[in-house]
This record gives C-alpha cells, structure tokens and sequence, in this order.
C-alpha cells in the first residue's frame, strides 16, 4: 500500500525542468470503475501493463500489474472510457525522496507533482519544498483517473514567488558545475587546452631565437617552421585532454609528429 501526496505547480517551473532534465511519454487509458476498484492500461515507454487499482478507506492505492504485449495495449487503449497522457520527470528531493512531476497533455492541460509514501511513513511530517504549489490531495478531479474520464479541472494561476525559482535553480544548476559536477574533468581538460593555447600564443621571438635554427630547406617559407610548431603544440595540447590517456612515449610522440606535419614539395 502506497499514500501520495498531490500538489499544483507553476507551469513555468514545469517547463524549465522538462527543458533542464527531460520528460518520459505516459499513457494510460481507464474503464469505468467497478466495485471499488479501477482498471487501467499503462503504456510507458515500450513497456505496456494492464493494471488493477484498490484504495483503502485511508487513501492507501495498491496496485496489481500484468505485462501485455504492447498490440494487445494499443488494442484496449482504443475501447478505454478515457484517456489521460502527460510528460513525466522524477526530480530528486532531500533526504532521497522523489517526486514525479507530470504535464498533462491530454484530454487538457494540467500540471501537478506527486510524492509517494511507504506504508511505515508518516506522510503528514512531508515538508513541501518551496517550489510546489498548493495542496490538492484530496481533491479526486486532480486524480489521472478522473482527468482521463472527466477532463482536467479548472486550475487557478498558481502564483510563482522568488523563493520558489531559488529552490528550482538549486536543483536544475547542478547541471552546470555548481553541484557535483563542479570539479568535473572536462572544466580541467579545457583548462589544460586553453592554458597551452595562452603560452603558445605568448611566445616571443626573441625566445624562439634562442633556440638552436633548423636548417630551412630551399624553396620553403619563412612562415612554415611557424605553422608547423603551431600544429604541433595543438597536437599536444589536444592529446593531453582526453581523458584516460597518459602521456605517449617517444616513439608515438615521434610519429604523432611526422603524421601532424605539413608534406613540403621541394620545387624542381
């Protein structure tokens, strides 16, 4: 037995995580209810369930799912009473907690978030982050039963506070260094790339001079030993950010070298 917690949301938050963190496509199409009990076909993804639904006196829903083919689930979709589709994305709360934040598409536009509850948790000690909006557990035209048979509810706007975009951006902003993946190797690949960029472009030529000349071969360019260190130090530059690579020994370097290289034509 599960209980769950229901609750509005701001469609604009609704939609900055469904651009941040993606959506799954669910479809479920209900039967009338009979004794109690609600029947229902779920397509997730390309798994299809035939599902059957009990709810307690408590709220509590316990549910018993059948695997069908995915034709048989076509099948009955098609002789439902109602159907109900929406975009699903789990988004992660504190202390491990999930919540599935659903956009109705189908038969109208809606946008809730639920939270479920084992059977040895007190759900009434959930404290709401300060992005959900208000309550409507138990509220039955917020149900995805009651959706699919009856259309969606008339929703007034739910209000959209500074509190509320901060806590969202927490969750969203670890997509882009400031969570765990703030130290991530790719910030110290292209550091290590643009840092030999920034002293390759800052040699100067009297430090090039000072560097024992190479015999330029008659015919060539003043310019070509240039474009060839340039080439060079990109090649290097390059190898050293990817990762899991170590540094090659001198043969590889070597060959790295005559494989990078400009081919020169001696003139005839």
């Amino acid at each position: 037995m599960t209980l769950a917690r229901r609750f509005l949301v701001a469609p604009s938050l609704v939609r900055l995580i469904r651009k941040e963190r993606g959506a799954s496509r669910v479809t479920e199409g209900y039967f009338q209810p009979q004794g109690g009990r609600t029947s229902l076909v779920r397509v997730d993804g390309s798994q299809c369930h035939l599902v059957l639904v009990t709810t307690d006196a408590n709220g509590a829903a316990a549910e018993e799912r059948t695997e069908v083919p995915r034709a048989h689930g076509d099948a009955l979709l098609d002789v439902c009473a109602g159907k109900a589709a929406y975009d699903r994305t789990v988004v992660g709360l504190q202390g491990g907690r999930e919540a599935l934040v659903d956009r109705f598409v189908t038969p109208g536009a809606l946008d809730v978030v639920t939270v479920a509850f084992g059977p040895d948790e007190d759900a009434s000690a959930f404290a709401p982050p300060a992005w959900f909006g208000p309550e409507v557990t138990g509220d039955a035209a917020y149900e995805a039963r009651t959706v699919a048979l009856q259309g969606p509810p008339q929703v007034d706007e739910v209000a959209l506070s500074n509190a509320a975009l901060d806590a969202m951006l927490d969750i969203v902003e670890t997509r882009y260094g400031f969570g765990r993946y703030g130290s991530g190797q790719g910030a110290r690949d292209e550091s290590s790339v643009t840092n030999a960029l920034r002293r390759l472009a800052s040699r100067t030529p009297a430090a090039e001079g000072a560097a024992p000349a190479a015999a330029k071969p008659e015919g060539t360019e003043g310019g070509d030993a240039r474009i060839d260190d340039v080439i060079e130090s990109l090649s290097q530059a390059l190898g050293a950010a990817t990762p899991g690579e170590g540094r090659s020994d001198e043969g590889a370097a070597a060959f790295e070298r005559w494989t990078v290289r400009p081919r020169r034509t001696q003139p005839t």
